[in-house]
């Protein structure tokens, strides 16, 4: 008699049997993912376990002056890197380490941090160790898993401080910029260290070449068996730049008797810098390999703004050296001509219920324009001023380049500012200004506002006819010899003629070399030179001083503007620098 099957037992029977099958279908499934359709994916991890690739960095290109003197060139040094994901499963590492080079691991397991995102990746923890540190380290490789020393070339600035605001500094990649790297090819990797500032980051690209990569096998525990493969790096462009060094060495210890000052020189043919000087400097080498907290708040908290251009980077009154636009303006509209006197100068110019004081308190009588611009007479420019269109005055100004960025190649440069109507409508209203304000603009006072680099320009365009970009690259060296120009050197004339030009190129010329000007210290034997001094009063301290001049005045090769924070007058002060400058340029060549 057969036993009857009892219904439950039955269910429970099928379903077992239901839920093995769905095991091994789903088992044979996840088997046929891994193996089949996955196989690339999975292999490509499993080779990132036993292939580990090393970054390769490529030599920095080195930065000449245009005589050949090394301003920038590399060194080599070591590094100490760990592999993240290697001392995620041993944290004990990092204290290890830490004890052998004298860091606290606390501060070790932060950097890592940092570059954690990249966890296959070496993150460079220590820069530029010694020899005896690698020794160290390099005996302990067994009890250090995931921990290399490599080499790398550190920046080098031979000449400290000297070229400082014009080469710029290095600093490493951010994740920010490692996030954008991965998608514009960039080849930058975790702890690449690009420019900054000045021409290391105007020219990075092509400076810092191409790394190039060494495919290493290593085993489960992280050590090295061999290099499988590798591809050399290609080192950057070398520069030659524009800059004399001779000319830009004597500039700055010049101005190191300043609080704070600039000197812009440069070819108003051309536009090749000559010289590009910001004073105070700092030396860029505490950049080179990672610039410590200590430094950095010395820097940051100095009340002169050692890190700030100030050729391209800030912007002053010009003062009197702003009295050719002013002039131009006079002419063009028929307010004077060359021969004009207009009334005398008594030392004061009342205009409605406010009287303008000139500079020289005694005055200085009647005078023709040429007389005006040689001796600064203010009262001249105020009568000007009162009559003249505002934006006849600022449109002059802008077709000599104020209120634009002259487009040097260096990654930051102010534009600087001069007023419109509308501007000043803007600012104050309609009713809030009149024509008062523009006394104090023709002596290139109140909303005025330029850089040293500028103020070189403009002169250059008045001495030439022509306004030029400047440029410091000269130009660059591909590691095969081949030579790559620099910026192109764009030329715009100017659209003023000479019976415009001439009146206040005879003006300048008699700042310098006549008896009553107010340059004569700029003078140079055998040479005329064309200058122009200024004094912009500053609300903070004590005028600022200005001169800027080019010669020969006959057929100008060579534009210098010096500028001096609170030190008083422009002929007392700036126009000897400018004279040294000038005389040491000359002597060179007729010793040539």
């Amino acid at each position: 008699m057969m036993r009857e099957i009892d219904p439950r037992a039955r269910e429970k029977g099928i379903l077992l049997g239901v839920v093995l099958l769905a095991g091994v279908l789903l088992l044979i499934g996840r088997l046929f993912q891994m193996q089949v359709l996955g196989a690339e994916e999975y292999t490509a991890k499993a080779d990132e376990n036993r292939i580990r690739p090393e970054r390769l960095t490529a030599l920095r290109g080195r930065i000449y002056d245009r005589t050949g003197l090394i301003l920038a060139d590399s060194r080599p040094s070591f590094s100490v890197s760990v592999i993240p994901y290697q001392i995620k499963r041993d944290p004990e590492v990092l204290n290890r380490l830490g004890a052998l080079i004298d860091v606290e691991p606390e501060e070790l397991r932060e950097r890592v941090r940092r570059g954690y995102s990249r966890p296959y990746e070496p993150r460079v923890v220590v820069r530029d160790v010694d020899i005896r540190t690698v020794s160290i380290v390099e005996e302990r490789t067994r009890e250090l898993p995931g921990v290399l020393i490599a080499s790398e070339p550190v920046r080098r600035y031979p000449q400290g401080e000297r070229f400082a605001h014009l080469l710029g500094y290095l600093g490493e990649v951010s994740e920010r910029e490692l996030r954008e790297a991965a998608t514009s090819g960039s080849g930058l990797g975790a702890g690449s260290r690009v420019g900054r500032t000045g021409l290391e980051k105007q020219y990075d690209r092509r400076l810092r070449g191409k790394d190039g990569v060494r495919y290493v096998q290593e085993d489960a525990r992280g050590r090295t068996l061999g290099t499988l493969r590798e591809s050399a790096p290609v080192p950057g462009e070398d520069l030659r730049l524009t800059v004399d060094g001779s000319l830009q060495a004597l500039s700055e210890s010049l101005l190191k008797n300043y609080m704070a000052g600039a000197v812009v020189a440069l070819d108003p043919r051309t536009g090749d810098i000559l010289v590009l000087s910001s004073w105070p400097s700092f030396d860029p080498n505490l950049f080179a390999v990672s610039v410590s907290s200590a430094d950095w708040d010395s820097l940051t908290g100095h009340k002169q703004h050692p890190l700030l251009n100030r050729t391209t980077q800030a912007a002053y009154p010009p003062g009197s050296v702003f009295k050719l636009i002013t002039s131009l303006t006079g002419l063009m509209e028929g307010l004077v001509k060359p021969e004009t006197r207009l009334l005398p100068c008594l030392g004061s110019y009342r205009f409605g219920r406010r009287v303008f004081r000139c500079w020289k308190e005694e005055g200085h009588g009647s005078l023709p324009l040429r007389d005006a611009l040689a001796r600064s007479c203010d009262v001249y420019y105020y009568q000007i001023g009162s009559n003249m269109d505002l934006d006849r005055f600022s449109g002059v100004a802008g077709d000599f380049g104020f209120g634009k960025k002259t487009g040097v190649d260096l990654p930051t440069e102010r534009s600087g500012l001069v007023p419109s109507k509308k501007y000043m409508n803007d600012r104050y209203g309609r009713s809030g200004w009149g024509p008062g304000f523009k006394l104090n603009h023709s002596i290139g006072q109140g909303e005025i506002l330029t850089t040293p680099l500028q103020i070189a320009r403009y002169f250059g365009a008045i001495a030439t006819g022509s306004i030029v970009r400047p440029r410091l690259l000269k130009e660059s060296i591909d590691p095969d010899g081949n030579r790559i120009d620099g910026p192109e050197s764009v030329a715009r004339a100017v659209s003023y003629t000479a019976d415009l030009l001439d009146p206040v190129r005879l003006g300048i010329i008699e700042v310098v070399e006549g008896l009553r000007g107010t340059g004569g210290a700029a003078r140079v034997p055998g040479i005329r030179v064309a200058g122009k001094t200024g004094t912009a009063q500053n609300p903070h301290g004590l005028e600022h001083a200005w001169f800027v001049a080019y010669a020969p005045a006959e057929q100008p090769e060579i534009v210098v503007c010096v500028f001096l924070e609170q030190a008083g007058h422009g002929g007392s002060e700036a126009a000897p620098i400018a004279g040294d400058l000038l005389r040491l340029y000359f002597s060179r060549k007729r010793g040539a």
